[in-house]
């Protein structure tokens, strides 16, 4: 059995949830970890800043490359709404 890791930790549930949705499109299995009440109480998640996205540590490179385009586009995206 593989060692879980956290692979980034969110502050908000749907953020976790598109990173998510992401790595399970290139087939990589994971789990929102978050003290949230299920996502009935946000507000509990945002005070501990806990949304943790769990993978197998085997997974962690090709998972950290498909984030790391996320991160880009997601930057990006705020720069034209600011701009």
């Amino acid at each position: 059995m593989s060692d879980l890791i956290n692979i980034r930790t969110f502050t908000q549930r749907f953020e976790a949830e598109i990173a998510q949705g992401l790595l399970a499109d290139e087939g990589i299995e994971s789990f929102i970890l978050a003290d949230d009440c299920g996502g009935q109480r946000p507000d509990l998640a945002v005070r501990m800043a806990a949304v943790q996205l769990m993978i197998r540590e085997e997974d962690a490179e090709k998972a950290g490359e498909v984030l790391e385009i996320l991160e880009r586009e997601m930057d990006t995206a705020e720069e034209g709404i600011g701009g």
